[in-house]
């Protein structure tokens, strides 16, 4: 049984996007149009309140997506070699 009280960090499981779902719910409808079940998912944290859960999760998706160079380094780098 979940804590029906305050806010969860969970994925979907058919685009593996990561997205703050309020626990008073039983589902959360993600924007790909999949039912994620609150009470079958892992929950990746739970947090009290609404902007901790934002705060928390923008903080999750920058460490994931940190391995990725922007294509404006590679620009900066091939000038400084000429």
């Amino acid at each position: 049984m979940i804590n029906k009280d305050g806010f969860a960090i969970v994925g979907c499981t058919k685009c593996r996007r990561m997205q703050v779902a309020d626990l008073s719910y039983a589902t959360k409808t993600c924007v790909c149009g999949n039912k994620i079940d609150l009470a079958k998912t892992k929950l990746l944290a739970v947090v009290s309140s609404a902007d901790a859960a934002g705060e928390l999760l923008r903080h999750m998706q920058t460490a994931k997506n940190s391995g990725f160079t922007s294509a404006d380094r590679f620009t900066q780098s091939d000038k400084k070699m000429d």
